[in-house]
């Protein structure tokens, strides 16, 4: 196994072999993981672990009141903590954990401490019987307790395919212009799966992603590895958001080399298209635009645009609340126009996509909330983990390749879980 490691000076990643990380930093940082999956689980409590896109610390908060759920909000009024938003709030809800357990661990330290107390870096210190009982836990996680949760069949290729195809018409006549239909994969699994491990693994496979592990009563556990920001949001500071679209498999050419379809190109120009016109809505004007370039996550290629607006000089306090309600669901994973697109996904689409192309991340953490689209992700069941991905669907779209290319996404964590 080698250890990713980030290059601030360019987007190219070492990779360099490491044999004391592997004897030391992996196991230890995988069991004390563990641990917390343990502890969550048996006393009730929320638990979201996550590592910040080019960051080399895991991030771990626990509420040990196993979270609650609300209903619209206002970002600026949420206490500290972390927020899971799903696709649509008509089916599912939205929930927040609250920072009451706060903690990193950092993968680059060269001799880590097989005792959680003292390799934890603890930010909001609980009482020591909870520390306790967290040292405690097991080591491993009770996939049974999760067999109520929903137990999906795969989408059919054939299945997918028509809905694509339905959707290209649909585009021609002038319904809308673009649409995102989604597909699951169900893989089963003997619930041996490691999850501390695949964590890790995912950290180093994808420097560049926001890698999250969440597990609560109330919205099951699912893991992944996003490429998109939704919102960043510094306090007094500034806004950021990005249009990302645009999907290829990655080859031997550098990012340099790599060219676009029409098509890819158009479905990209969308999305930032769809941002600037919610500026537009608030009559917001000044902004940086820095894009679109191509950015590598995984074994995927995306285009993605960047857009900033610095929150003080333009007297905006509320703006990230306010981009939150106009942009989700954004046209990455809905389509435009949205109601069109949104009416077309609820009547085609034969499963409920739950989290997966809602929004999640840490809200008001040191100033900063940092809200990723959840993509790239898959829920975790009793013997089964169900992969979430979707594709999106221009006048040029050939049903066969978008089909293809939710499999690639499949694969993101597949390959990481299952090792296919």
């Amino acid at each position: 196994m080698c250890k990713s490691y980030y290059n601030g000076s360019s987007e190219e990643i070492i990779l360099e072999k490491a044999t004391q990380n592997i004897i030391n930093i992996q196991p230890t940082a995988e069991a004390h993981l563990n641990k917390f999956l343990s502890f969550a689980q048996q006393y009730n409590a929320a638990l979201a672990i996550y590592r910040l896109p080019n960051d080399s610390k895991l991030q771990i908060l626990c509420d040990l009141s196993g979270g609650q759920y609300i209903e619209d909000f206002n970002l600026e009024d949420l206490s500290s903590g972390f927020l899971l938003h799903p696709f649509q709030t008509s089916s599912d809800r939205i929930v927040h954990f609250d920072a009451e357990i706060l903690g990193e661990i950092d993968l680059e330290d060269k001799a880590p401490s097989n005792d959680l107390t003292e390799s934890f870096d603890w930010k909001k210190i609980p009482s020591d019987s909870i520390q306790e009982k967290i040292e405690n836990s097991n080591s491993s996680f009770d996939f049974t307790h999760l067999k109520n949760y929903p137990q999906l069949s795969s989408t059919l290729a054939s299945d997918y395919i028509d809905m694509v195809e339905k959707g290209i018409q649909l585009i021609k006549s002038e319904e809308f212009y673009k649409v995102v239909p989604s597909k699951i994969k169900n893989i089963r699994s003997n619930n041996d799966i490691n999850l501390g491990q695949a964590f890790v693994k995912a950290c180093e496979k994808y420097p560049n992603a926001f890698v999250n592990l969440t597990y609560s009563s109330k919205t099951g556990l699912w893991f992944g590895a996003s490429p998109e920001t939704l919102i960043e949001d510094k306090k007094g500071e500034y806004f950021k958001t990005m249009a990302l679209a645009g999907t290829q498999a990655k080859s031997e050419k550098s990012i340099a080399e790599t060219t676009w379809t029409q098509k890819e190109i158009e479905e990209q120009a969308y999305v930032s298209r769809y941002i600037i016109n919610c500026f537009k809505k608030i009559r917001l004007r000044e902004f940086d635009e820095i894009g679109p370039k191509t950015i590598h996550a995984g074994n995927l290629l995306h285009l993605k645009t960047t857009f900033k607006v610095h929150t003080e000089s333009v007297n905006f306090p509320e703006l990230g609340s306010v981009m939150l309600k106009l942009l989700h669901p954004t046209s990455a994973v809905c389509g435009m126009p949205k109601e069109p697109a949104l009416n077309f996904l609820s009547k085609e689409e034969k499963h409920s996509r739950g989290y997966f192309s809602g929004f999640m991340g840490p809200v008001h953490l040191d100033g900063l909330s940092h809200l990723f689209v959840n993509l790239r992700c898959c829920q975790i069941s009793n013997q089964s983990v169900v992969f979430y991905a979707g594709a999106g669907i221009t006048e040029d779209s050939k049903a066969e390749k978008e089909w293809e290319e939710t499999e690639m996404k499949c694969k993101v964590l597949s390959n990481i879980i299952f090792g296919i």
